[in-house]
């Protein structure tokens, strides 16, 4: 195959994939503004808490809550993977209202999708820390989805002009 046609290809598998990057920034966008009664909601007692590893598309290590009734392990994902307040705060034994969005994956043993928990008035773990970790989604994404655009743009300039030597 000529370099020039191994180029174009190159150019245009690099933007499409850009669209994956603004998809998953778009994605991200909408959970932003999503309120509480769009997503599931469970009222019940703590059985167990803790930190331990997710499996499932990544291995990484998260707070979650284990509740009554429920199969799965609701949890948080900290970049920094600080969790002693949110271990201080949880106690064994609480009712609690736990707002989620379930993902349906059977494949993952903790559910990183909590989006805030409620004891009585008090609420335990704010909303606002799930739309900041959306919001990272947003940045990610029309970052590299830009990033994808000029660079096809670059592959594809580099095809069409001649060079000089």
């Amino acid at each position: 195959m000529e370099k020039n046609t191994k180029r174009k290809i190159s150019a245009v598998l690099i933007f499409l994939t850009s669209f994956i990057y603004f998809a998953l920034a778009y994605k991200g966008y909408k959970r932003q503004g999503t309120p509480l009664t769009g997503y599931d909601k469970i009222t019940s007692i703590i059985e167990d808490k803790g930190t331990d590893y997710r499996y499932g598309k990544n291995r990484s290590r998260c707070f979650y809550i284990r509740l009554r009734g429920s199969d799965k392990k609701l949890g948080v994902y900290r970049m920094s993977r600080a969790y002693d307040d949110l271990l201080g705060q949880f106690q064994i034994g609480d009712t609690v209202t736990a707002y989620f969005r379930d993902n349906h994956n059977t494949s993952e043993n903790i559910n990183i999708d909590l989006v805030q928990v409620e004891k009585g008035k008090q609420i335990l773990l704010d909303q606002e820390e799930y739309k900041e970790k959306e919001s990272s989604l947003v940045y990610i994404g029309l970052t590299f989805g830009l990033f994808s655009v000029v660079m096809s743009y670059w592959q594809y300039k580099r095809t069409v002009q001649p060079r000089l030597i």
